[in-house]
């Protein structure tokens, strides 16, 4: 090839060529992301989220999720929808093709949204759009403790101080914040002092709205000078605030002190989020959660948060400790360390392998030199296709070792055979190199025809063999370009024949003549046995197809992460102080574990209630397990998880149970079988998966067979005597209202105390909200009277259940079938049985999958199709080579 005469005559072309592949590979190097997975990995999914106070599930989904789903409906590219209405929220996933920007889809999603927001409950708090994908989870959880502080004043620093330093942050997507409890200013009402003065809960609200106001007042034009005037708000301190005038009398002025008690508090009390040490227990902490922008790197955004945890570390105050309690870059720096050791291993052995089979250490050095110019260049592809330094990507590169070295080889092995047989090195390379081009030209196409279809691949499982694919291609194509340039090149000044042998060499080449000896008897015996070789192959092929139908698959294996979770729940309707001491008691068992000599633990941070979905539910909550470093403990994840399940599981009234995150997050904490059913009602989709459920059961391989609907949580139902309130001069509006505020408490205006507003929180206390006869207390205005009416009088209870969670599915009614799956039972082996379990009960509903379940379906029939079209490609492109089918 003119390519290789011109390297071969021309000695620094070729370095020259080499040389900037190497110069422009170390340079992109430093430039490319280090992740431990391939960007993209998941879809995008934007998240809009509505938080409603006290209002119930089935009001959210018809008053908030089905107007937010119809008019983000209509967005382009949108995959699925679903979306979760629950008692205080709403939540609205909206998951796009692979193909659509992220930010592009959140700013569609944003003002859509902003067109419909007038037509959301008054009471419902902003919609938030929240970015989700695969590179948007968290980096790194910081722990912020302390033993002499309280909650509030920790939560309260935390805010203040600590949470915008970090947000700044290159790379930052946002910052989530756990176990904070919100200073405010709580408003607690006595209702009996409030009907004594003659006064109701609603007037108590107008009087904070109206007087504690901040507006412009206008300009004072003075002779030389304009002043703005400012009406600043009148309550700044909580004295001041006790003085407010709710009503006026002849002779007195009743002052909200006279109706309720005024203090600083939390904006709920219903969160607990601390931690275990071995060094002390039970920390007052508060979580930061930073999340890596998507795209970012993990690594380099690690070590600028460590960076800055230094200097903040410099600032705190007294009695106040920050550390990292959970650091995914670890994982991330370790598992990418040990792939290049391995490269490093692969490496060495093939250079040893080469010397064994040339038997000449100068032969050795071209493609020793051409292996290491191969792969660095093979950087500068990686960038020019936007991929990362990830654990595939790299896997790839030890894959293509092999491959990489082969063209150099057998380049070097053509122009060391004529050197042998007498003639000059450099005649022998010109020669040597025109003998070989073409094969090596061949190979490389045929080996593309193999990976390029790989690109074609949709899903989790596409974009793992896209990085691949693209990365063995690229190392492939700068491998056949060094083997055509650099390496004739150095064989032409390097080569020389080598008359002795060392002892080693002349062994392995004695044992390696045997061994081809008796191969080729071999080959000439069964070569006269056509029937049987044809049979042979014959059954070889059906013997495959069959081993590959019965083979086990599954999506993803399990991996020692450092971590695993423990997710937890009580009774449906539970306190969040019961479930807080449940998950106290589920914490205790654990803690001889951590305290034991040898322990494989290095803390425990639990959080109530849980995290996600969760977050509304006060009877869930959730443990992290954190681990030692891999060099400091010697049982892996998954032996340490099994040692405290029987300790996990044994908590009276208790579900709790371990699980093992993963690093290709399918869905959060999700079980690997998820069915959703649809259909048109809640009834008829709750007898369709009580029939599902009941046939699960009976297989012993499938555990923890749950749905997301069930109508066990227990709610009071409170109906209004509405013929008794209208002649009595009171509309549903204002009981409702009255309700609203005392039971589930109101932000009625905001306090200023160092330049941070704080809510000011009106409600009633806690001991008057446990029981119904409270309401004996609560009084109305009759709007045609003016006289206080007791709601007791208007007000009967019904007590029922209800659903804790109303979930749709691509704006339908659904319900998701969820289960584990033994550890001899694969997902392919359960997928078949549920959809063989539906045909026997005759469910003609429309099904979907979600989860691990969705992507093996999705991918499954895919990958034997484009299996079958690398196979075609790689044979067309022989056939084209060779001019022969």
């Amino acid at each position: 090839m003119f390519i290789t005469e011109v390297s071969i005559r021309r000695p620094v072309v070729a370095w020259v060529m080499s040389l900037i592949l190497i110069v422009f590979g170390i340079f992109v190097f430093s430039e490319l992301p280090v992740r431990e997975m391939p960007d993209g990995l998941q879809p995008p999914v934007v998240q809009v989220r509505v938080d409603y106070k006290s209002a119930s599930a089935s009001i959210i989904d018809q008053e908030v999720t089905q107007v937010i789903e119809d008019v983000v409906g209509g967005a382009e590219g949108i995959k699925n929808i679903d979306s979760t209405s629950q008692n205080g929220s709403s939540t609205v996933n909206i998951e796009f093709n692979t193909d659509i920007d992220l930010d592009d889809a959140a700013n569609d999603i944003r003002e859509r949204v902003a067109r419909v927001v007038d037509n959301l409950p008054s009471e419902a708090d902003a919609p938030q759009i929240l970015k989700q994908a695969a590179g948007f989870t968290t980096t790194m959880w910081l722990s912020v403790s302390s033993a002499d502080w309280s909650d509030l004043e920790l939560g309260d620093y935390t805010e203040r101080y600590l949470v915008d330093q970090f947000s700044s942050i290159k790379n930052v997507g946002r910052i989530s914040v756990g176990g904070l409890r919100e200073l405010s200013v709580r408003v607690w009402i006595d209702p009996i002092k409030l009907a004594a003065n003659n006064l109701t809960i609603q007037e108590v609200e107008r009087a904070l709205r109206s007087e504690n106001v901040s507006l412009p007042a206008g300009t004072l034009e003075a002779n030389n000078i304009d002043l703005t005037l400012n009406l600043d708000k009148s309550y700044n301190n909580i004295d001041t605030l006790k003085e407010l005038p709710i009503k006026m009398l002849k002779d007195s002025i009743v002052k909200l002190s006279d109706v309720a008690n005024v203090e600083f508090g939390p904006v709920t009390e219903k969160t607990l989020f601390k931690t275990q040490t071995k060094e002390a227990l039970d920390l007052k902490t508060v979580g930061i959660g930073i999340y890596a922008r998507s795209g970012a790197s993990t690594v380099e955004l690690s070590k600028e948060i460590n960076k800055k945890l230094i200097e903040v570390k410099k600032g705190l105050p007294e009695g106040v400790n920050i550390e990292v309690a959970f650091n995914r870059a670890n994982y991330v720096g370790s598992a990418i360390n040990e792939v290049y050791k391995t490269l490093i291993t692969a490496f060495i052995l093939v250079v040893a392998i080469i010397y064994l089979f040339l038997g000449n250490i100068k032969a050795v050095i071209v493609p020793a030199i051409a292996l290491p110019v191969s792969l660095i260049a093979s950087f500068l592809g990686l960038y020019l296709f936007g991929l990362s330094i990830n654990i595939f990507v790299l896997l790839s590169f030890i894959l293509a070792i092999g491959i990489i070295t082969d063209d150099s080889v057998i380049m070097t092995d053509a122009i060391y055979s004529r050197i042998e047989k007498g003639e000059n090195p450099l005649v022998a390379a010109y020669k040597g190199a025109k003998q070989i081009s073409f094969a090596i030209i061949a190979t490389t196409l045929i080996l593309l025809a193999v990976f390029i279809p790989l690109i074609f691949i949709d899903g989790i499982a596409g974009t793992l063999f896209r990085e691949t694919a693209i990365a063995l291609s690229v190392s492939i194509v700068v491998s056949s370009f060094v083997a055509l340039t650099l390496s004739p090149m150095l064989a032409s000044k390097f080569l020389i024949k080598q008359p002795k042998q060392n002892i080693v060499v002349i062994k392995f080449d004695t044992f390696f003549k045997s061994l081809s000896k008796f191969y080729e008897e071999t080959l000439s015996y069964w070569l006269n046995k056509k029937k049987i070789i044809i049979s042979f192959i014959i059954l070889t092929i059906i013997a495959s197809g069959v081993l590959f139908t019965i083979i086990k698959k599954e999506l993803l294996p399990m991996e020692d992460r450092g971590i695993y979770l423990i997710i937890g729940s009580t009774d449906e309707g539970s306190s969040f102080e019961y479930t807080e001491k449940k998950a106290q008691d589920v914490e205790q068992r654990l803690i001889p574990l951590l305290k034991a000599e040898d322990s494989p633990y290095k803390r425990f941070i639990m959080r109530v209630p849980g995290f996600g979905s969760n977050r509304n539910s006060f009877n869930s909550f959730i443990i992290i397990a954190q681990l030692n470093d891999w060099s400091d403990r010697k049982k892996d994840s998954q032996t340490v998880m099994r040692e405290a399940i029987g300790k996990i599981v044994t908590v009276p009234e208790t579900l709790a149970f371990p699980i093992s995150p993963q690093s290709i997050r399918v869905s959060n904490f999700n079980k690997p079988i998820q069915m959703v059913v649809l259909g048109s009602t809640y009834e008829e989709l709750e007898r369709i998966q009580n029939s599902i459920i009941s046939e699960l059961r009976k297989n012993k391989e499938l555990s923890r067979i749950e749905s997301d609907y069930s109508r066990d949580k227990p709610e009071i139902k409170l109906i209004i005597n509405k013929n008794k309130a209208k002649d009595l001069g009171i509309s549903t509006d204002s009981i409702g209202k009255t309700l609203e505020t005392l039971y589930g408490g109101k932000t009625v205006t905001k306090f200023n105390q160092l330049g941070k507003e704080y809510p000011i929180i009106l409600q009633q206390y806690l001991e008057d909200r446990r029981s119904k006869e409270g309401l004996a207390k609560i009084f109305v205005r009759s709007d045609t009277t003016g006289k206080l009416i007791s709601l007791a009088n208007l007000v009967e209870f019904k007590e029922e259940g209800s659903a804790k969670t109303l979930a749709r599915y691509n704006r339908q009614r659904a319900v998701t079938i969820s289960a584990n799956i033994s550890e001899n039972y694969t997902l392919t082996e359960a997928i078949t049985y549920l959809e063989r379990t539906l045909e026997e009960i005759g469910v003609e509903n429309q099904i979907a999958w979600r989860g691990q379940s969705e992507e093996l379906k999705e991918t499954s029939n895919e990958l034997f199709l484009i299996f079958s079209l690398a196979f075609l490609t790689a044979y067309l492109v022989m056939a084209a080579t060779f001019n022969s089918f």
